[in-house]
């Protein structure tokens, strides 16, 4: 178990009681009377207490363990509005570390206050908005590219990979989809096609045989002709075609046939 003190004063209270000075001295006399010795101090000079993003308070909340505490003159230098004070406290009990006020002996922030159960639902709803707009933020980026004729999202189909956020073709499976198409014109069934690319050792990019359900994906998948496909809707793509339009329809047609 660590304990550590905590100092904050904002510039309109340098010269108060609670300055900095007023605040080590207090601490200072709290530890020789109870016989604690300090893992850290921690001092933020300068900053309201109803701003989370500080410095050294940050730095505190990082190195907490379970057990651990944190000492103050009083709860003021921790928080000093009802916002900053959930966030805090939420930080601090996720640590399963707890709070020591000097000029608080009673105080313990585990204690539930039947006023921060609304404060506590009103936090998770902002939770749920920050989540919500961050996501409406990603699908409308999505979009956006689908529009442009870039792949979006997901993983990269047979014969294509990933490099950062461009689809690229990658030669060598791209060969093996070219041969898949070819094969089926030739032998007009998923079952022998399938039987082919395991006598040719083809693997999947999981490294698993070639399935008909796998084969009939990529045969029926039009973004081998250029085609990008964003929640239904189609849009030709700036990626390369692998495939050959007059192969893709030909394909197409024996498939609806012997479905």
């Amino acid at each position: 178990m660590a304990i550590y003190a905590y100092m904050r004063v904002s510039t309109e209270t340098q010269a108060e009681r609670n300055g900095t000075q007023a605040q080590k001295a207090a601490i200072k006399l709290y530890c020789e009377q109870n016989n604690i010795e300090l893992s850290g101090t921690f001092e933020d000079l300068g900053i309201s207490g109803t701003i989370t993003d500080r410095p050294a308070l940050l730095d505190l909340l990082s190195v907490l363990e379970k057990d651990d505490k944190i000492l103050v003159l009083n709860t003021s230098r921790l928080w000093r509005d009802d916002d900053a004070k959930i966030i805090i406290k939420k930080q601090i009990m996720n640590a399963k570390a707890s709070v020591l006020s000097i000029e608080q002996p009673t105080y313990d922030i585990y204690t539930k206050d039947p006023n921060e159960y609304l404060l506590n639902a009103i936090m998770e709803i902002l939770d749920q908005y920050d989540r919500m707009s961050i996501a409406m933020k990603m699908a409308k980026g999505r979009r956006a590219k689908a529009k442009k004729g870039e792949k979006a999202c997901g993983l990269a189909p047979i014969g294509y990979k990933w490099i950062n956020a461009d689809i690229v073709t990658d030669n060598q499976a791209a060969d093996i989809v070219k041969d898949i198409y070819t094969a089926y014109v030739d032998l007009q069934s998923l079952q022998k096609v399938a039987e082919y690319c395991t006598e040719k050792g083809y693997k999947t990019s999981r490294g698993n045989d070639y399935s008909k359900a796998t084969l009939k994906k990529i045969l029926n998948n039009d973004f081998y002709i250029g085609i990008v496909t964003h929640n239904g809707n189609k849009t030709k793509g700036v990626h390369t075609p692998i495939i050959d339009r007059g192969l893709f329809d030909k394909v197409q047609t024996l498939l609806t046939k012997t479905a």
